[in-house]
């Protein structure tokens, strides 16, 4: 008996886009929650903007709040 190959439902998912550039890309594994960046640049920016907003004291930007 073989097994046939069925394309999963998450491969069919439309692109990430990344929370930083806004560049689409593939999630690299379907295991975990879904990345919020592109790459490990844009992982890095972000913090470096998130500790200037809150040494700031400004509030951040809605679009870059994190789900709870």
């Amino acid at each position: 008996m073989t097994a046939t190959h069925r394309p999963s439902r998450h491969a069919q998912a439309r692109p990430l886009h990344c929370a930083c550039c806004g560049r689409p890309f593939a999630r690299p594994s379907m295991r975990g929650p879904a990345p919020l960046y592109c790459s490990a640049d844009c992982q890095k920016q972000m913090r470096v903007r998130m500790r200037v907003w809150s040494e700031a004291g400004q509030t951040q930007p809605e679009r870059f709040r994190r789900a709870s």
